[in-house]
């Protein structure tokens, strides 16, 4: 709801919204005259003060004249308060007709300065008849008043003279044609002033009105579009929501999958970035120089002998990798390979240990350029070890099996001659069989002395090699 100063609010009684908006201006109109024109008489009396401080029966009819236009003017506004327009602007006009056109000269006769007064008051008749109805809906009203006017000033001095009790001076000053012609020429230039002023106001009005109607249709149709926005906006922000939700589930898992990785995982930034026109050394010192660790997880920082991941964020990769050489290697590597490592198995030199290592490097080339890349590390050194050591064993069991095949060797060869002697009824002589036997069952103790070895070296290999399996499994 509109607040008004307490003036305004003034003017705007009985302009209630349930009348048509040309009726509501007049009667704005209205009541700004009915409240001006006794401001207007108040300071008047404060001006003329003095024609007052004389005594009771001096004083002159038309002294008080003012004062009861004044009350006039403030009961028609009371009636526009009572919602009674139509009534208040017939009293006004009459009020006029009486108070400045009647009274004075009815009752105490014309005075010699009431020749002056009564043109004016003739062509203020005529302008608030103007004001009060010069509007479509009572042309026939207005122009009735408008001629009532213009006859006033026909008879205006036949009129005045019949109340003049001298009329010595005012026949001299009124007999000619030029006070009627003076009186009609500024009854027609007030007339056609005010009349173009309200057909301006009208005019005006009418634009707004048409201005206002196309504001309506312009706001009803950005009413609609900005409902129709609004409900775009609504779904892009529900599907905004939706992604975020996502992101946020997405960035969950992948904290988790970051933090309880069994590799080292790490990213690293380049800048300024990395461009892949420039020679391979020149490449490689590039990143020697600009790779900065921004994120890693504690099994990355374990690795490199530190607890606390946040220990190493930015600082560069050199800092990191102390052994130049492993560095050089792994970025060298890394460029050759068009930017990514999949799965390489390198060495590297930790603080004077030397480590075994599956490394993944993943980054995105843009428009020539790498300013990020991820490094992945999965320390495989006790495996390596491991390795070597069944390298070593199976080796040893090779040259033992060997070694010992020529050891049962003999043993067996004797073994066989001798059953083939025994086979041989022509070459076996029956005295010789006790020799035979004895040699026979020394060679199969042999034998069963080289088997026993060879068991015992078998069972120590089978359990080395089950904890090595045990430790893998660890």
């Amino acid at each position: 709801m509109t607040k008004h100063s307490f003036i305004g609010t003034l003017f705007l009684v009985g302009s209630d919204s349930e009348k048509l908006k040309t009726t509501k201006e007049r009667i704005i109109l209205a009541n700004v005259m009915f409240l001006m024109v006794p401001i207007i008489i108040l300071i008047s009396y404060v001006l003329d003060y003095k024609e007052y401080l004389i005594p009771y029966n001096e004083l002159n009819f038309d002294q008080f004249t003012r004062m009861m236009f004044a009350g006039a003017s403030l009961f028609c506004y009371y009636l526009n308060r009572q919602d009674q327009f139509l009534l208040s602007r017939w009293v006004y006009i009459l009020s006029w007709i009486a108070f400045w056109l009647v009274l004075d000269p009815v009752v105490q006769g014309t005075s010699p300065d009431y020749y002056f007064h009564f043109d004016l008051s003739i062509i203020g008749l005529s302008l608030v008849s103007q004001i009060l109805f010069s509007y479509k809906k009572e042309p026939i009203i207005y122009g009735f008043l408008m001629v009532f006017s213009l006859v006033c000033i026909y008879f205006q001095q036949s009129y005045l003279l019949h109340f003049d009790a001298n009329q010595e001076f005012t026949k001299t000053f009124l007999n000619n044609d030029y006070t009627y012609l003076t009186s009609i020429y500024y009854w027609a230039i007030f007339n056609l002033i005010i009349g173009y002023l309200l057909f301006i106001y009208e005019k005006s009005n009418i634009h707004l009105s048409e201005n206002n109607v196309k504001l309506d249709r312009l706001t009803s149709n950005l009413e609609e579009v900005v409902e129709e926005r609004t409900t775009d906006l609504r779904k892009k922000q529900n599907e905004l929501i939706g992604i975020t939700e996502r992101l946020l589930e997405s960035e969950d898992k992948y904290r988790k999958l970051f933090t309880n990785s069994f590799e080292g995982i790490a990213r690293l930034e380049l800048n300024p970035p990395l461009d892949t026109s420039w020679p391979k050394t020149q490449q490689v010192a590039h990143l020697q120089d600009h790779l900065t660790l921004v994120e890693c997880n504690h099994v990355f920082a374990k690795l490199y002998l530190h607890k606390d991941p946040t220990t190493l964020i930015g600082e560069r990769l050199s800092f990191i990798m102390d052994h130049k050489e492993s560095m050089t290697n792994l970025l060298e590597t890394y460029v050759e390979n068009d930017y990514h490592l999949n799965g390489k198995v390198m060495t590297e030199s930790i603080h004077g240990t030397n480590r075994w290592f599956i490394g993944h490097v993943t980054s995105q080339v843009d428009n020539g350029k790498i300013s990020w890349l991820w490094l992945n590390k999965l320390d495989i050194t006790e495996k390596s070890k491991q390795d070597e050591e069944r390298k070593i064993l199976l080796q040893n069991l090779e040259e033992y099996a060997f070694q010992t095949s020529h050891e049962l060797r003999g043993p067996l060869s004797r073994l066989l001659g001798l059953t083939s002697l025994m086979l041989n009824k022509n070459a076996f002589n029956q005295e010789e069989l006790p020799e035979m036997l004895k040699h026979i069952n020394n060679t199969s103790i042999e034998i069963d002395d080289v088997i026993k070895m060879m068991n015992q070296v078998l069972s120590r290999s089978s359990y080395e090699s089950k904890l090595t399996k045990d430790k893998t499994k660890e």
